[in-house]
């Protein structure tokens, strides 16, 4: 079976997928192209139009990843902003935001789109992790540095430097998972309503 071309620039997000992938006896490839991404208060509608507008562009079958983190705590800041907020804050800044925190959930919302010319597919699963009360850990996404989830045995930022993956790794479900099982299930021209 031909890899499956999955668009990110997101060394992290590939090797999560590469990851989760692999185990159903799929293969992805990876490109990276430069995107105009929408801003929008939900990650489903950003998704969505970055699969459509990647699709459009390329003109083959594409998988794309977006993803939301919320922190129930904080009104579930950042959301979709998380990028935006990581170019700014340090992970000395998350730790002086979350320090006092009493609720120390922090929830990845995944998105994977697939799209082609038929039909776009969308995916998502809520990933619950917890903000750690020190920084272990340092990589180019700050918030990682205190972002567990396992438990608070390892940060994302640890795994991340150890060219690992913590979301694979966790042992929770993931809409990769979703993706795979839906794809294989269905083969490469599943009998789907376009979205």
């Amino acid at each position: 079976m031909k890899p499956l071309l999955f668009v990110t620039g997101n060394d992290v997000k590939f090797r999560t997928a590469s990851t989760v992938c692999k185990s159903y006896g799929l293969e992805v490839e990876r490109m990276s192209i430069d995107i105009q991404e929408i801003q929008a208060h939900d990650g489903e509608t950003v998704a969505r139009d970055k699969a459509l507008r990647i699709f459009e562009e390329l003109q083959r079958p594409v998988l794309i990843s977006d993803d939301t983190w919320m922190i129930p705590a904080l009104k579930n800041f950042p959301g979709p902003y998380m990028k935006f907020v990581n170019d700014m804050f340090t992970a000395e800044d998350w730790l002086r935001l979350t320090e006092p925190l009493a609720d120390r959930r922090i929830i990845l919302r995944q998105f994977v789109v697939y799209q082609d010319k038929r039909r776009q597919e969308l995916f998502y699963t809520d990933i619950d992790g917890m903000l750690l009360k020190e920084i272990r850990g340092r990589c180019q996404y700050p918030h990682t540095s205190l972002t567990s989830f396992d438990g608070g045995k390892t940060t994302v930022a640890e795994r991340i430097t150890q060219q690992r993956s913590a979301i694979a790794e966790s042992g929770k479900r993931t809409s990769w998972h979703d993706f795979c099982e839906w794809f294989t299930a269905a083969g490469s021209t599943p009998d789907r309503k376009a979205v």
